[in-house]
């Protein structure tokens, strides 16, 4: 297992924490499925196989190898906004004034 919670560390060093989205963030997620984990993988029938192939998909997501492989020629998103404006709209900040109004 500590092969394994060695990658897990590194998927989480390419993955920081997005301040800007407490309770709603993928990093914040990983982490705590990672002190999950480490309580898990004490019981019986706990399936390290299984783990080894989410780390390697994982794994693939934090390098960007689908962003590499698949290439977008626009910058421009469905919405018609940028990808940084789309980061904007999903912060709890805008979700919190939009509640107000």
């Amino acid at each position: 297992m500590s092969a394994n919670y060695r990658r897990f560390l590194k998927i989480l060093e390419k993955w920081p924490v997005d301040k800007s989205k407490p309770g709603r963030d993928l990093g914040e997620h990983l982490r705590e499925d990672l002190k999950n984990l480490l309580v898990r993988e004490q019981e019986p029938g706990f399936k390290a196989d299984k783990f080894s192939r989410e780390l390697d998909a994982l794994s693939r997501i934090s390098s960007n190898a689908y962003a590499k492989d698949f290439a977008r020629n626009s910058k421009i998103t469905a919405t018609g906004l940028t990808g940084e404006q789309c980061n904007q709209v999903l912060s709890s900040d805008f979700l919190e004034y939009m509640n107000t109004k």
